[in-house]
């Protein structure tokens, strides 16, 4: 049986550095652990439940990663991804991001799904070296085997939501960001930037955190008087929370200004006679996402990175 001792002698380094490494802790250089993970792959040596788990070869458990439970694409997203595995033999398992890394490592899973921009490019390293198949929603790939990512095509929707507020007559448009640094909102935010270029009008951005308190926020800060007419936000939930906050201050929409979300979610038909967004499928989405997985963990060829498509929803925004 391989041992800890027989990695560290084969990598020639010591016990502590491969177990820091195996188990992502410590400060070891990331070329470090790319060997050390290396050469115990080569070796067959896997560290903690690693190796338990490899005599049973499967869990038969299918991780879906999400920063929390209570958005309304989650929920779409993992309905869509639950039809597509009805009839197979995995298990559904659903958790916090910040549980990735020790069940990836644990392999307490055969195989990953991440909703989730904070998950860290070390926690896919790991999956990677683990040979466990990861699937990234709304996120580039980084590259590697094992790594696949279905991205949203953000850029294209910024463009859409940003050109039917032109097409309104707005010409002081603003754009409502949603958390920083996050894939999604980059690339709707250029989208926004690239239209407005094109046609000689100026940028206005406010922030906020993709949640529908976040919108009703700016609202508040700007005490009902918007110095723009009209306003692209990075999802429905932050324009559904600027609808209702503007209302208190007697401003009439669209009359007085447009506001266009994006997502489609179910309750945006509903706000303010509808409002007016970008749209996804998202169940859909979560469908393709599965049987995509299935077909990776047959050994199936998949495309590594796909597009997923968006659409323009006019309603009453």
């Amino acid at each position: 049986m391989v041992t800890i001792k027989d990695v560290a002698k084969a990598s020639g380094y010591s016990i502590s550095t491969v177990s820091y490494a195996l188990n992502d802790s410590g400060n070891i250089p990331q070329a470090t652990k790319d060997k050390i993970w290396s050469v115990a792959k080569k070796l067959k040596y896997y560290p903690n439940a690693a190796a338990r788990n490899l005599k049973n070869q499967n869990t038969m458990n299918i991780g879906f990663f999400v920063s929390g439970f209570s958005g309304p694409v989650y929920h779409k997203i993992y309905d869509g991804i639950a039809t597509g595995l009805e009839g197979s033999d995995y298990n559904l398992v659903v958790s916090f991001s910040k549980n990735a890394k020790k069940m990836i490592t644990e392999r307490q899973i055969d195989a990953a799904i991440i909703l989730c921009p904070k998950v860290e490019d070390k926690v896919i390293k790991i999956a990677q070296n683990l040979g466990i198949p990861t699937i990234l929603l709304d996120r580039l790939n980084p590259g590697g085997d094992f790594v696949y990512s279905h991205v949203l095509n953000s850029y294209e929707g910024g463009r859409i939501a940003t050109e039917y507020l032109v097409s309104q007559g707005r010409k002081k448009i603003a754009y409502l960001s949603g958390i920083l640094g996050s894939h999604e909102n980059e690339q709707r935010f250029l989208g926004y930037q690239e239209v407005l270029k094109e046609h000689g009008l100026p940028q206005m951005v406010y922030f906020g955190d993709f949640t529908e308190s976040s919108g009703a926020a700016i609202v508040e800060k700007l005490e009902g008087v918007p110095p723009f007419d009209g306003i692209f936000c990075a999802n429905d939930e932050m324009a559904i929370g600027m609808i209702n906050a503007f209302k208190n201050y007697g401003i009439t929409i669209p009359k007085d200004l447009n506001i266009i979300g994006f997502d489609d979610v179910d309750v945006s038909k509903y706000i303010n006679g509808g409002l007016s967004t970008v749209g996804v499928l998202h169940e859909n989405w979560g469908i393709h996402v599965a049987k995509d997985m299935l077909s990776i963990l047959k050994g199936d060829a998949v495309e590594t990175q796909q597009i997923v498509g968006v659409k323009l929803i006019k309603r009453n925004t």
